[in-house]
Parts: structure tokens; C-alpha cells; sequence
């Protein structure tokens, strides 16, 4: 049995910060070695941030993030460390980790497995790794892994477990979304159990334009056990001692495996170790409606201030979508930093004022009120010559939208609030939303939550909370973009429940027409014909989606990076089968 103290090092960094970011990784290898550790971790791209997509194609970038690593280097007497950056030879460039011990790199580890799906476009930037690299100390012997590497048939981790390693080192970019957790914990499971090996998976936290990362760095024992997790959505970093028992396998003695070339370094460990082991404990963390709104909130402050911004400009409707996103706001900045404005029409209800003003009331802000009736009789005025023989239609209602679109972006240019629009995922799957109105703003919280979602968090909200923030009111009375009179949102949609069933089956589950109209979960409660409808309404949509703002995604498939369907398209949803002659 021989002993290994590790620490695990879950951080928040900033995409091309790299004097940032390097600072913070010099914080956790002192702070590392001042526990007499021996390994310390970070996760993947550490130097960089993670993903910097399109800066990876500067050749400035890479060689500055280079010299980022040697300013690093300087710092790691007396430990190893492994470090996530961007490596380069003449035959390309590569996702790495730096392996350094007593101011030496001594091997340096190439991502094998580039992912080229969902959000991942690794093939567009770097080329594959053909090494593996792995650190021996007596009985120890760690495998080094990056990301996608451990995923599908993990080949990599498999070849390692071959040659005898009884530790597995993965460093991460791995984003959240709702199913990502349990899919993770119960893959990385199967790994270290298949491989007989202790898994330690580092990953990064925070977020990056519309990505979220989660954090959850866990460690699992060779049966396959988690028996540690740090915290989902902060950061930490976490000394962790681990008993590792001896590895019986075959010695092999080639240089290369199954096309591998196969690298192994000795690493020094530090002798006071061996007395000082802690029990390792099993923390238990949050699930569910909690996770999704850590998201949402860490979401929006990384946003904000990744982007210069200290304060946020929501307009206020007294519907529950723009009441969700400020208190997400508030708790993301503090009440003093987010301001309100209600802008009514006439068309504006009484209660949707006094709810705006008793929310306010419960967090603690202050509601600018700015009336639209005036404006927009004198837009309707200057449109008349050119309307006055038509019947009135969305364009009338439409401009309502579009004149608070214009009052919230001046306020924005004027204070340099950073607006944040209210939308959720179900108005941007089926247009019911207006461009360059209700859409207008510089980030949209609810981009990727179905307005079911949205009614739970806002319960989950009131629930978990010592009073009630989100009047009760705003949650039961039913939806409306109050653009015309009596104006209702089940009046042009099906009920929620089942217009979130249709969009999962169709966006998320990448369902056909005919597997939709066979589901009779769905069918139950709605007509053929609405179902084409609102499939025809999400396909048509997506010139709207492109000029949204950018939004946090927490589904496994959001509007954007995931799916990019064709706005000119001559394709038909509704081909049942490929039309005969």
C-alpha cells in the first residue's frame, strides 16, 4: 500500500487572460506545496481559459500562452504539477497538459480524442496526440489523460490500466447542462471500475458566453466508488491523501501500444506524507432545480463581469419570465447593482405594475417607471399615411415591443448597463418573441429554459427562500405579452406542458414528424394539425434566433452551438416520406 497526497485544484478562469490565469495557477501550486503535496492539478487549457476558440488559430496567443507556462514554471520546486495549455510543433498545434516537476518539464501529454460534436469543434484547432504519458513512483503509476480522451471507449485510460497504472489523472472542460452530472458520474464509474484504477477528474468552473462549466471535480476508487466531490458551481481547491494498493499486471516492455508511443517518467513523492493520511469523506452536493440555478446565476455574473459590466438593466413586465431573470440578476450582482424599469402601455394591466413593484419590494430595488402610451400614439401618427387603409395586426402590437427595445438600449448607452433580455426557450423556438424588441439586449438568462422550467424555479425560488421573493401572483395568473386587449399567450400557443413536450421531442431528442405523431404522450392532448404548426414555427424561426442575444445553455441541446439549422431552407418538415413523382 503506498500513499499519494493530491491537490485538486477547481478553478474559474478567463478566456486569453492569461496573466490571470496565471496567477492563479502559481496561487494553487504555492498553496500545494506549502501541504507537501505531490501532485497538483488544474483543469484543461488552464493557461488559456477554456474554450478560446478562434484565438488558438493567432500565432501570438499560442506563443504568449507558452511564455505563460515558463512563467509558471518558475514556481513548481518540490511538487509535480500538471497544467492544462496549448503545445506547438511544426506539425501543428495541440490541447495538452504540461507534466512539470522541480522547475523541469519532464514530459508533456497531447489530447488524444479531439471531440467534434455539440459544442466541441477541437478539429477545427488542433491536431491529435499519438503519446501516453505516464508518471511512476514505487508502486505508483498515473496515467495522464485530457477531457474526451476518457469518453466513448476510453482507449486511452484502457491502455494506460494495461501498462499498469493504478491512478488516472483527467483534467476537464467539461460544460453543464441538466443531464450532464449523473450521465458523467455514472461513465467515469464504469472507467475506473473497467480499469481497476483509482479516477481523478479535475474540471474547471464558471462561465464562457454561453457555456456553463460546473465544476464537481471528483475522485472514485478502483470499485468504482465516488469518494469525494468538491462543490458544483464554486471554486476549490481541495488536499485529498489516497491509500493506493499495488497493481498486479504484466510488464510490457515496447515503446508503443496499439499505436501509441508510450512515455514514462519517475516523479519524486514527499516523504512526510506517509503519516499523515486523512480520511477522505464523501460530501454531498446539490441536485436539480439547485444546480440549474447556480447556473443560471453563475452564468450571468461571469458574463457581466467578463465583460466590463457592473451593473444590469432588465425591463420589467410583471410577467415571470423578466421577474426569474431579476431575481437570477440579483442574486448574480446584489440588488445594488441591478436596475428595473416598467414600461406599460395601455394595454399594460394594473396588476402587472403592482406585481413589478411588490417584487422590487422583496429584493430590495427601485422601479423606474416610464409610460409608453404617449410614444407610441405618435408612432402610430407617423405611420398613419402608410397604414390608414389597412386593418390593424402584429405591426401595430409588434412596435409596442420594439419602442421599449429602443428606451432600454438608450438607457443602456447611456449608463453602460449591460441589458439582459427576458425570453425563454420556448418563445425562441417558436418566434414568439419580436426582433429587435422584447429580444433586444446583450444577454438572455432564460435563452435555454423551457417556460415549464421557468415555473418551477420560480416555485423552487420562493420555496427555498425565507420569504416569499416572487409574488405569488406573477406565477399563477396566465401569460401574456399584453400587446392588444385581452391578450393571452394560449390564444396563439398550446399549454406549456405540452408545447415543452413537442420542442424536447423535436430540438432536443432530434425526433421526426412520424416519431412525434406516434407519441402518444404528446398526441393525447393536442391535434395533428397544431403539432405541424408548431414544428413549422420552430423551423421558420430560426432567422430570429440568430440575431438573439447570446444565453446560458443548461439543456444537452440549446439554439446555436448545438443546432444550426439553415434559414433558407427548401426542406419540408412535414415530408412524411421523400414525395413520389
Amino acid at each position: 500500500m503506498s500513499n499519494i497526497k493530491i491537490s485538486m485544484n477547481q478553478i474559474n478562469t478567463k478566456v486569453g487572460a492569461l496573466d490571470y490565469n496565471s496567477n492563479k495557477i502559481i496561487e494553487g501550486i504555492k498553496e500545494a506545496e506549502s501541504k507537501n503535496c505531490d501532485i497538483v492539478c488544474f483543469p484543461e487549457l488552464t493557461i488559456t481559459g477554456y474554450p478560446p476558440e478562434d484565438l488558438v488559430l493567432s500565432n501570438l496567443f499560442v506563443e504568449n500562452n507558452l511564455l505563460a507556462l515558463k512563467k509558471i514554471i518558475k514556481h513548481t520546486k518540490n511538487i509535480t504539477s500538471i497544467i492544462g495549455f496549448i503545445d506547438q510543433d511544426k506539425n501543428g498545434i495541440y490541447n495538452a497538459a504540461a507534466i512539470i516537476s522541480n522547475t523541469k518539464i519532464i514530459a508533456t501529454y497531447r489530447k488524444n480524442k479531439l471531440p467534434n460534436y455539440g459544442v466541441f469543434d477541437e478539429k477545427r484547432y488542433f491536431s491529435k496526440g499519438n503519446e501516453i504519458v505516464i508518471l511512476k513512483n514505487k508502486e505508483i503509476k498515473i496515467g495522464i489523460s485530457i477531457c474526451e480522451d476518457i469518453w466513448e471507449d476510453y482507449e486511452v485510460c484502457k491502455i494506460e490500466s494495461d501498462l499498469g497504472c493504478n491512478v488516472l489523472i483527467n483534467i476537464n472542460g467539461s460544460p453543464f447542462d441538466i443531464n450532464k452530472k449523473n450521465i458523467r458520474d455514472s461513465h467515469l464509474s464504469n472507467v475506473a471500475k473497467d480499469c481497476n484504477s483509482h479516477l481523478i477528474y479535475i474540471n474547471c468552473i464558471g462561465g464562457q458566453d454561453d457555456l456553463i462549466f460546473d465544476g464537481s471535480s471528483s475522485i472514485f476508487n478502483n470499485l468504482g466508488e465516488k469518494i469525494i466531490s468538491l462543490p458544483s458551481f464554486k471554486e476549490k481547491n481541495q488536499t485529498i491523501n489516497i491509500d493506493i494498493s499495488e497493481k498486479k499486471y504484466t510488464p510490457y516492455t515496447k515503446n508503443s501500444k496499439n499505436g501509441y508511443k508510450i512515455i514514462e517518467k519517475n516523479i519524486n513523492f514527499n516523504n512526510s506524507n506517509i503519516n499523515n493520511v486523512n480520511n477522505i469523506n464523501m460530501n454531498s452536493y446539490s441536485e436539480g432545480l439547485e444546480d440549474i440555478l447556480s447556473a443560471l446565476v453563475l452564468g450571468t455574473k461571469d458574463y457581466a463581469e467578463k465583460n466590463g459590466f457592473s451593473k444590469c438593466l432588465i425591463s420589467l413586465s410583471g410577467g415571470i419570465d423578466s421577474a426569474l431573470v431579476t431575481v437570477i440578476a440579483s442574486k448574480a450582482l446584489g440588488a445594488e447593482n441591478i436596475k428595473v424599469v416598467n414600461l406599460p402601455s395601455k394595454y399594460s394591466s394594473d396588476h402587472s405594475i403592482t406585481d413589478s413593484e411588490k417584487l422590487c419590494e422583496n429584493l430590495g430595488l427601485n422601479l423606474i417607471n416610464i409610460p409608453i402610451l404617449n410614444t407610441h400614439e405618435e408612432f402610430l401618427k407617423s405611420l398613419n399615411f402608410l397604414f390608414k387603409d389597412t386593418e390593424e395586426n402584429n405591426a401595430e402590437e409588434n412596435l409596442q415591443a420594439r419602442i421599449r427595445g429602443n428606451f432600454i438600449m438608450a438607457i443602456s448607452n447611456k449608463f453602460s448597463w449591460l441589458v439582459l433580455s427576458t425570453g425563454n426557450k420556448s418563445e425562441m423556438a417558436t418566434g414568439y418573441a419580436t426582433l429587435y424588441g422584447d429580444m433586444a439586449g446583450g444577454f438572455s438568462v432564460l435563452k435555454d429554459v423551457p417556460k415549464t422550467l421557468v415555473y418551477q424555479l420560480s416555485n423552487y425560488i420562493n420555496e427555498v427562500s425565507i420569504k416569499e421573493i416572487i409574488p405569488q401572483n406573477i406565477i399563477n395568473k396566465l401569460p401574456s405579452a399584453e400587446l392588444k386587449s385581452d391578450q393571452f399567450d394560449k390564444d396563439t400557443l398550446p399549454d406549456y406542458d405540452i408545447l415543452d413536450q413537442i420542442m424536447e421531442s423535436y430540438i432536443e431528442e432530434k425526433n421526426s414528424v412520424n416519431e412525434i405523431l406516434k407519441n402518444q404522450e404528446i398526441t393525447k392532448n393536442i391535434s395533428e394539425s397544431k403539432i405541424l404548426e408548431i414544428l413549422s414555427m420552430i423551423d421558420r424561426n430560426e432567422y430570429k434566433r440568430r440575431q438573439s442575444a447570446p444565453g446560458i445553455k443548461i439543456t444537452p441541446l440549446a439554439f446555436g452551438r448545438d443546432r444550426r439549422y439553415p434559414i433558407a431552407s427548401q426542406y419540408k418538415y412535414t415530408y412524411r416520406n421523400f414525395p413520389s413523382s
